[in-house]
């Protein structure tokens, strides 16, 4: 950050679908006086109100207000209007944040995806200008950093991997029949499993049933890892990046993920001069999609 703006701070929120999260960010690039809070979903009022409170104990407890504010929060919004078309997540259709937050604290917002605030977070502790992203937790999330710029588009979804069809008329989803969620995002994993084996169990239990020796899960096993594999092959493609980076609660408790991502990139490089495209765990962890939201709003606030 830059010195013109002394040690003023920005604050961050990440907007989930059970908790709220926010912490203020400073010219160290550190995170701190990190509060959390149930999300009060479905209602974009109170939703509204929780994080005007926020920003105020903020504001109050470093003793001046904040340079701007950055938003992360799930699902397809206008970045530029600070309109959240859709976040099933939250319960929220057409709500308007962005402007009323500003609104009412006084200083910019910048709304931004969480997976995508995540990438962010994750290129810039790299110092990485070209980097995919691959979260796999609940779902799947991926994000793309190229030049060193964000690729959000129009509803910041860009390059959103998880619901892209993976395989002609399979699982049944939401979102996209037979895409990349349906298979290795967690809760399809999860209940994958429960059809075939008739119990309810958590993907980690599901993953530990598979390492134990049960080979009735060997076909969803198999399923999720073969679109690890074609989900990152996808991605590389697409996004030309020099690092991928693989993250979320799914991946830290699976390491063959990691595994199958690594073996889906050529380990050459491609020409004389350029270096192999790396393959790396997440840095940042729970606290990526916050770090990255309160990055971004250091650059819309010119401290970054």
């Amino acid at each position: 950050m830059s010195d013109q703006t002394g040690d003023r701070e920005v604050v961050a929120f990440d907007v989930g679908g059970t908790h709220l999260r926010s912490a203020r960010l400073g010219p160290s690039g550190r995170l701190q006086d990190l509060r959390e809070r149930p999300t009060p979903c479905g209602d974009v009022d109170q939703l509204l109100a929780a994080l005007v409170e926020e920003a105020r104990h903020h504001a109050a407890a470093a003793g001046r207000p904040p340079l701007a504010l950055g938003l992360a929060i799930a699902g397809f919004s206008d970045t530029r209007s600070g309109i959240v078309f859709m976040s099933p997540g939250l319960g929220l259709r057409d709500a308007e944040l962005g402007g009323p937050l500003s609104r009412a604290t006084g200083v910019p917002v910048r709304l931004v995806n969480d997976v995508n605030a995540a990438a962010w977070a994750e290129a810039r502790t790299r110092g990485a200008d070209d980097l995919v992203a691959i979260f796999v937790g609940t779902g799947v999330g991926t994000g793309l950093v190229s030049g060193g710029r964000l690729v959000e588009g129009h509803r910041g979804a860009a390059l959103e991997g998880g619901h892209v069809l993976f395989r002609e008329g399979g699982a049944p989803y939401p979102t996209v029949d037979g895409c990349f969620e349906a298979y290795l995002g967690g809760r399809a994993l999860a209940a994958r499993a429960a059809e075939l084996l008739g119990e309810e169990l958590t993907t980690a239990a599901v993953i530990e049933r598979w390492r134990s020796g049960d080979t009735r899960l060997d076909g969803v096993i198999g399923d999720a890892r073969a679109a690890m594999v074609a989900l990152t092959r996808l991605l590389v493609t697409l996004g030309d990046p020099r690092v991928v980076v693989l993250g979320g609660g799914v991946v830290a408790g699976w390491p063959e993920l990691l595994q199958d991502a690594r073996g889906a990139v050529d380990p050459r490089p491609l020409a004389p001069g350029l270096g192999a495209i790396e393959v790396q765990p997440a840095r940042c962890g729970d606290d990526a999609g916050l770090l990255g939201a309160g990055l971004l709003a250091a650059v819309l606030a010119g401290a970054g």
